[in-house]
C-alpha cells in the first residue's frame, strides 16, 4: 500500500470515524505527533506559567488524537502547492500554547499563534527560547477588540483546532478569517459537536454555524457519510469520558447539583460528543 493510500483517511470532510484511528496512514501522523509533543513536554518547566488554564497534554484529550493528525495532514499536503520562495504564512487561531505550532512551522511555514489569553504570548516567546530551532518560524499576537491583528489578504492559511464551538459570536470570526485570507486562501477547521444537546454546539448551533461558513467559504473536501456505529465519539475513543476517575465524576456530579441555584441548566448524564472537520477555501465575492 502506498503513502497516498495510506492516508486518504483524510481527504474528506465530516465526521471523525473510530476506524480512522486504526488506520496505518493515521497511526504513522499519530506517532510521529507524539515524539514532537514528548519533545514539548520535557522542556514545558521552562516555559510553562502556572496562570495557563488549558490541557498540558492536548494531543492525548479525546477528539485531539483526530484533529491534530487531521490538520497536520492537510498542512503537510497544502505545502506541496506553496510557493517555494517565501514561506507560506499560517494562522493558528485560538492557539493556546501546544506543541502544534512548532510541528507545523517545522514543515516550512510561518505560523502566527492567535489567541485572547495573554498569558500565551510570554508562554510562546519563552518556548521559542528553549525548543529546537526549526525551518519555519512561530510567532505570537493577542486578539484585542473581536477582530485578528492582521491585515486583509495577509495569509495563506488559518487552521482552527476545536475552538469555534466555544466563540459565542462565531459570524464575527467567520468573517474575520475571510477578510485575512487571500483569494483561494484556505481554513482548516475542526469542532466538537454534542450529541446531548446541552454544550456550546448544539444542533442549532451547528446549522448556523454551516450557513455562516458556507457564505464566504466553498468545501474542497466533500463530506463523507460515517455509519452512525463508527462514529468517533467522546464515549468510545481512545480517551473517552466514561473512565474518569471516581473523583472526577463525583465532582462532575457535584457540579451539575448545584448548578440550578444559579440559574443553570444541569446535565443528565456526562458529556457526550462527535468531533467533524472541513477543509475550507476562501471564495471569490
Amino acid at each position: 500500500m502506498n503513502t497516498k493510500q495510506k492516508e486518504n483517511v483524510f481527504n474528506r470532510s465530516g465526521l471523525a470515524a473510530l476506524s480512522d484511528l486504526k488506520n496505518l496512514g493515521y497511526q504513522n501522523i499519530f506517532s510521529l505527533l507524539e515524539k514532537e509533543q514528548d519533545v514539548f513536554l520535557i522542556r514545558e518547566s521552562e516555559f510553562r506559567s502556572k496562570e495557563y488554564k488549558w490541557p498540558r497534554d492536548p494531543l492525548h484529550t479525546w477528539s485531539r488524537v483526530w484533529e491534530y493528525p487531521y490538520v497536520y495532514y492537510h498542512m503537510r499536503k497544502n505545502l506541496v502547492h506553496a510557493n517555494s520562495a517565501s514561506l507560506p504564512k499560517v494562522v493558528d487561531l485560538g492557539s493556546g500554547v501546544t506543541f502544534f505550532p512548532f510541528i507545523i512551522a517545522s514543515l516550512g511555514y510561518e505560523v502566527i499563534c492567535l489567541d485572547i489569553d495573554a498569558v500565551c504570548s510570554l508562554d510562546i516567546e519563552r518556548a521559542l527560547s528553549v525548543l529546537p530551532q526549526q525551518q519555519g518560524k512561530v510567532n505570537f499576537r493577542l486578539i484585542a477588540d473581536y477582530k485578528l491583528p492582521l491585515k486583509s489578504n495577509e495569509v495563506d492559511l488559518v487552521y482552527s483546532v476545536s475552538v469555534m464551538e466555544h466563540i459565542h459570536d462565531f459570524e464575527n470570526t467567520i468573517e474575520e478569517v475571510f477578510r485575512i485570507l487571500k483569494i483561494g486562501g484556505l481554513f482548516i477547521l475542526t469542532i466538537d459537536l454534542d450529541l446531548c444537546g446541552y454544550l456550546d454546539i448544539d444542533l442549532k448551533r451547528y446549522y448556523k454555524l454551516r450557513e455562516c461558513l458556507f457564505k464566504y467559504f466553498d468545501l474542497i473536501e466533500l463530506e463523507t457519510t460515517v455509519h452512525p456505529l463508527d462514529i468517533l465519539h467522546s464515549q468510545n475513543g481512545p480517551f473517552p469520558l466514561h473512565k474518569f476517575s471516581s473523583l472526577k465524576k463525583m465532582i462532575f456530579h457535584m457540579k451539575q447539583q448545584i448548578k440550578p441555584l444559579f440559574g443553570k441548566r444541569p446535565f443528565v448524564a456526562l458529556p457526550n460528543l462527535a468531533v467533524w472537520g472541513g477543509i475550507f477555501i476562501k471564495r471569490r465575492n
